[in-house]
């Protein structure tokens, strides 16, 4: 993911339910769950607010006292993660068709 202007998003299909600190995701059409942590449900949560990557790594740096370049390293892998597993996708939502 070396293009630091794409779009990221939660995949059609994924549900998410914040439980304290942690988040849970649930892909229904592999039957499998997945929990992140708060710096990881702050990512999700920017990224459903339209939010970049980059964006997200500003709010963790000014808020756990953590270097830009180290936040946005630790998002963009954690993304990449996510994308490989089919909960994020890049590129900008379907739209629906005026028929």
């Amino acid at each position: 993911m070396s293009d630091t202007a794409a779009v990221v998003r939660p995949a059609e299909g994924v549900f998410v339910r914040l439980f304290d600190d942690e988040l849970l995701i649930v892909d229904l059409s592999r039957g499998e769950y997945f929990s992140l942590d708060d710096v990881g449900a702050r990512l999700w949560g920017g990224l459903e607010k339209g939010q970049s990557i980059e964006q997200v790594a500003k709010d963790v740096m000014a808020e756990y006292d953590v270097a830009f370049d180290v936040a946005l390293a630790d998002l963009r892998s954690l993304s990449a993660d996510l994308i490989e597993r089919g909960l994020l996708v890049c590129g900008a939502p379907e739209r629906a068709v005026d028929r």
